[in-house]
């Protein structure tokens, strides 16, 4: 899975720019504020259809634009194919070889990426939302039938809490159709939630090697436990069980108060919660593992590595674990990596890569 080129029109500071890639490294080299991440970003909006920076679309169009286009030519399954979104102030749009996609999971996972930044720390400090957000986000990628169930069971919850206000408000009488959107549910969540754990379980496995090659501590253990609302075995009865004993507390409150968006994943370090015992450091090792885990686990469920987005991490590692890290990358992977600078930086991988300076939104000479 590669990028082979990228253009972009009225997208952040770029006003129309195109940019061919290596397929191996490209490095993006520029001062603060000239575009480096935005390039990144933009990668990033091909592949999911959002950013990781915002959720508000006015944000990456030019100012006084009216809207924005990214396209990306992409090889997959050794298939070249035409990626695009085009964004307005309150519409978005996805293109496959440009013909209109209405459904998004026709569109994720034509793309895989894995990005790190550092705002990455917040799957470690951050709340439960945030690693359920993660679980989801990767999970879609390798699963268009999780991508599907996800999406029927967010409408059905907001179904749920709608009717249980009514409920509240004595504007229904009956439980009936409460009853019937618990069975939808708890069929959905059965499926999900087993999908969640196989996902855990086998990038468990991954990560706690990656973080003994880029940590070199042997006496550090990572671990990963998905915690879920069910705490005996996961059953559809378990689970329709469980909604039809907190009915009078969900219409009392008009929420509904179990489910998989109560579920947590927990990072472990030799057997103490990360986000209260872990250093800095140990965190950011800790998160960039999780990454790398990642590409081994699509590589081997799509057969194709996914493209590799890492923006402005050297800065963040010290020089052991940025070796480490670097030492990695297999040229296999298509990686971009974005700073300022790659003085004092001594590694065969920084010699071959394709190196790009940014400034002002376009590519300098």
């Amino acid at each position: 899975m590669k990028i082979n080129s990228l253009s972009l029109n009225t997208f952040r500071n770029y006003d129309h720019f195109f940019i061919e890639f290596d397929h191996d490294i490209n490095i993006l080299i520029g001062s603060n504020g000239q575009g480096k991440t935005n390039l990144i970003e933009a990668i990033y909006l091909l592949s999911v259809g959002k950013s990781f920076k915002t959720h508000i679309n006015k944000q990456m169009i030019m100012f006084d634009k009216e809207f924005a286009r990214v396209k990306g030519e992409v090889v997959t399954n050794n298939k070249a194919r035409q990626l695009e979104m085009i964004l307005g102030n309150n519409f978005k749009r996805a293109k496959i070889d440009d013909q209109d996609i209405h459904k998004i999971s026709e569109y994720v996972g034509l793309l895989n990426v894995v990005v790190f930044i550092p705002d990455d720390l917040y799957l470690i400090k951050g709340s439960p939302r945030n690693r359920r957000h993660f679980i989801d986000l990767e999970l879609s990628k390798i699963s268009p039938i999780y991508v599907f169930n996800l999406s029927k069971y967010n409408k059905l919850l907001k179904e749920r809490n709608k009717y249980l206000k009514l409920l509240h408000q004595n504007r229904k009488k009956s439980d009936e159709y409460l009853e019937v959107l618990d069975e939808q549910m708890a069929r959905l969540q059965y499926d999900l939630i087993r999908r969640r754990i196989d996902f855990i379980k086998r990038l468990d496995e991954k990560v706690a090697i990656v973080y003994r090659l880029i940590s070199k501590q042997n006496d550090e253990q990572i671990k990963l436990a998905y915690h879920s609302f069910i705490k005996k075995d996961v059953s559809y009865e378990s689970i329709l069980e469980m909604y039809q004993k907190n009915h009078q507390r969900d219409i009392d409150y008009m929420q509904t108060h179990i489910g998989i968006h109560k579920d947590d994943l927990k990072i472990y370090l030799n057997q103490k919660e990360a986000y209260l015992f872990a250093s800095q450091g140990q965190q950011r090792t800790i998160v960039l593992s999780l990454k790398i885990a990642l590409i081994e686990l699509i590589k081997e469920e799509i057969g194709e590595y996914p493209v590799l987005l890492l923006d402005d991490v050297l800065s963040e590692l010290d020089e052991t674990r940025k070796n480490m890290l670097l030492d990695i990358l297999n040229q296999k992977i298509q990686t971009f990596i974005t700073t300022t600078s790659i003085d004092g930086i001594h590694h065969r991988i920084i010699e071959k890569a394709k190196k790009i300076y940014i400034a002002g939104g376009k590519e300098a000479t």
